[in-house]
């Protein structure tokens, strides 16, 4: 008996005797086998069945939470409140045979479909309906072309997975799409370079005088700040120059203006390293203080500012000068000392100022104290607001009715019903106020998940869109916790739903299915992640797929594996459907699945072809050396080996020192061709690169991996003519 008709008969036998539905035993038989046969299709992850249980009726029953969600979408959808109402109810094994049957076949969650005004009869009749259109429903996915908003993802994934060209591509047909207006493409166009770290020809952007005198976002103003940094501070602080020197000699005030404190305390490091030099210079010891007592401030990071703050400076700050007044705060560009100084000592001649500086900042924690201050002094009639101000206010009032304190608090704003046109905008800007997910509990991890998978069936779903990168970002970097399974669970979820699977979104994926497996989960976590990616892969297997799933078994293999048994089979399914597209894949894929199939044991899976000599782009590797810098593990082994089916170099040298050394300096200079894993690498040791080599005569890797490396090689000798 198969595995389908075992489970049939266990959740039959947990129906009980149907006949207990009279005139209807026959519809409930045939309602049943219906959607089995759908579930057993793939089709539904959920199943709607009469259990003989307390309380007596229709339950939607699941193997997982996912499985829940969905069934709970379709049946309000076919349902509604006029007939029934959905109410999640506790498995109880030792209480009812039904449950111990459905504990028997894997089913962990179950909710009642408690029946409201609706006849027996029509209720049935609507599940029918439900299961009628789900098993007609098509299944195979139709090329669409890609919203605004799902562009506007794919360019922040591809800043994400450091993939600067997908990113330009998305721009570009943002560009076209007509929606968004030229000050927002400059923004944009403003994060890639930063994003890219190309500080000089962000420098250069004909356009950005013109930026630095209108209000940015934050993100932006971060980005700017981390340029000023590299171009024009960096070196002469390394060089031992005073703050006031460089602040003088560089004319930061006349070139960049109010961007200078356009972020009071701003979150990167090499845009606080810019703020303690200008504070410094500006005489702003209060600024000063709250960079340096800034939560999340390690010792080592408050001794690094001061010390560029410090440096080559006589006298202290002085605290005897008689205090500016707000207006002039304001004009030398202190707006943290304008906010400050008008909350210690409000004034109505100084409403104007202080709501100013509050949304050029966008630092929401201080705008409803303002916002108070200043209501109060209208209703006292001590304020009358003219048009301007009035318009500010409002703005105002904006930021501080969105604005959020916590993980928490935002999931679960965005999860209601009610639409929230701000979220993503409020997330990107006020995140690095928030405790850091990994500083959650279990309880709040888990509200947050619920309200990520609400917001993204529900109302907000656009917002979940918009702000992906965002969640990726935070679920890798709280993956070494594990309490934040739940949340990185939900946003695998949201991934692997996305109405347009593009190239972004599965990088995405695996960039964050990578961070997960290195965080060392336990075997049950480890095979539903496992699984999870599997059932990614049936979705998308293709031959434009292939690249992702060579980059998917380099993360198997390199990360820790508590089921070995998992790993192979998981492996081993990949492996057996790339072999099914395999005419029609490049010499580049075939080395690399060859090579993979013969490290687990399977080579004989894959046809032994020797080089094709008339690939010319790879036989400019021949006689070549080729360096590789990253501290993966096992990686200038690999490389050779997948290299040694497409040609014969000279050499494959690799590197791995996390400092400069003679050795990583020698590589840099003489290598033919030069691979720089930035993703695993550390900062001394690229610093030394750089100083040895140009950026532009460096290959730097977009995917996962060693495949990663590959594809950039392949790419670099396809895109020259050396």
């Amino acid at each position: 008996m198969s595995d389908d008709a075992t489970l049939q008969d266990i959740l039959r036998a947990a129906m009980g005797d149907t006949r207990r539905f009279q005139a209807l035993k026959e519809r409930v038989e045939v309602l049943f086998d219906t959607q089995f046969s759908t579930w057993a299709a793939g089709k539904i992850d959920w199943l709607i069945v009469p259990l003989e249980r307390t309380p007596a009726g229709f339950y939607l029953i699941s193997k997982n939470r996912e499985g829940q969600r969905h069934g709970q979408e379709v049946l309000e959808a076919f349902l509604g409140p006029a007939f029934a109402i959905i109410e999640p109810a506790a498995l109880s094994p030792a209480a009812y045979d039904a449950d111990h049957a459905l504990d028997t076949a894997g089913i962990t969650r179950l909710s009642l479909v408690r029946r409201t005004q609706a006849a027996p009869t029509k209720m049935l009749a609507r599940l029918e309906d439900a299961i009628a259109a789900l098993g007609t429903k098509e299944v195979r996915a139709r090329p669409t072309r890609p919203s605004h908003t799902e562009l506007l993802r794919d360019f922040r994934l591809s800043l994400l997975s450091e993939n600067g060209d997908a990113a330009q591509t998305a721009l570009d047909s943002l560009r076209l799409t007509g929606r968004l207006s030229a000050e927002n493409l400059r923004f944009l166009a403003v994060e890639l370079l930063g994003s890219l770290q190309r500080w000089e020809e962000l420098r250069r952007l004909p356009y950005l005088q013109d930026m630095l005198r209108a209000r940015r976002p934050r993100a932006v103003n971060e980005i700017l700040l981390a340029m000023v940094w590299h171009t024009d501070v960096v070196s002469r602080c390394a060089a031992g120059q005073s703050a006031s020197s460089i602040y003088q000699e560089q004319e930061l005030h006349s070139r960049y203006g109010t961007l200078l404190n356009a972020i009071d305390v701003p979150a990167s490091g090499e845009a606080r390293s810019l703020t303690a030099v200008v504070a410094r210079a500006q005489g702003d010891s209060g600024r000063l203080a709250r960079l340096l007592s800034a939560p999340g401030t390690t010792s080592a990071d408050r001794e690094r500012l001061q010390r560029l703050a410090e440096q080559g400076e006589t006298p202290a700050l002085s605290q005897s000068q008689p205090p500016a007044s707000i207006e002039d705060l304001y004009d030398q560009g202190q707006y943290g000392a304008v906010v400050q100084a008008f909350i210690d000592s409000p004034a109505p001649a100084d409403a104007d100022w202080a709501v100013q500086a509050v949304l050029d900042t966008q630092e929401a924690a201080e705008a409803a104290a303002v916002l108070a201050v200043v209501k109060g002094f209208i209703d006292e009639q001590e304020l009358v607001p003219q048009r301007r101000l009035r318009r500010d206010i409002t703005d105002l009032h904006r930021m501080v009715d969105g604005s959020c304190h916590s993980w928490t608090e935002w999931c679960s704003k965005v999860g209601k019903d009610l639409p929230w046109a701000d979220a993503a905008q409020i997330l990107r800007a006020q995140r690095h106020r928030w405790a850091d997910l990994r500083a959650l509990s279990a309880a709040e991890i888990t509200t947050a998940a619920d309200g990520i998978l609400g917001a993204w069936t529900g109302t907000n779903q656009n917002q979940i869109i918009a702000a992906l990168d965002v969640l990726c970002e935070e679920s890798a970097n709280a993956a070494e916790s594990r309490r934040g399974d739940d949340f990185s669970s939900a946003v695998l979820l949201v991934l692997e739903e996305q109405h347009n699977l593009s190239s972004p979104v599965r990088d995405a994926y695996l960039f964050l299915i990578k961070k997960l497996l290195e965080s060392g989960l336990e075997e049950d976590r480890y095979r539903k992640t496992l699984n999870h990616a599997l059932s990614l892969w049936r979705k998308i297997s293709s031959p434009a797929a292939i690249d992702w799933a060579i980059s998917l078994l380099d993360i198997l293999l390199e990360a820790p594996s508590p089921s070995p048994d998992g790993r192979s089979a998981a492996i081993a399914e990949v492996l057996g459907k790339s072999r099914d597209f395999w005419q029609r894949l490049s010499p580049r894929q075939h080395s690399e699945l060859t090579d993979l199939a013969k490290e687990v044991g399977l080579g004989d899976q894959f046809p032994q072809e020797a080089p094709d000599d008339t690939d010319t782009v790879w036989n400019r590797l021949n006689g070549t050396t080729i360096g590789i810098y990253s501290l993966l593990p096992k990686a200038e082994a690999t490389l050779r080996n997948r290299l040694s089916l497409l040609c014969t170099p000279r050499a494959v040298v690799g590197n791995s020192d996390e400092v400069s050394t003679a050795a990583l300096r020698a590589l840099a200079t003489r290598a033919d061709y030069l691979i720089v894993d930035t993703k695993h690498a550390t900062h001394a040791a690229t610093a030394a690169i750089d100083a040895a080599r140009p950026r532009d005569r460096q290959i730097l890797p977009q995917g996962q991996g060693v495949s990663g490396f590959m594809q950039a090689l392949e790419q670099h000798l396809s895109g020259t003519g050396a």
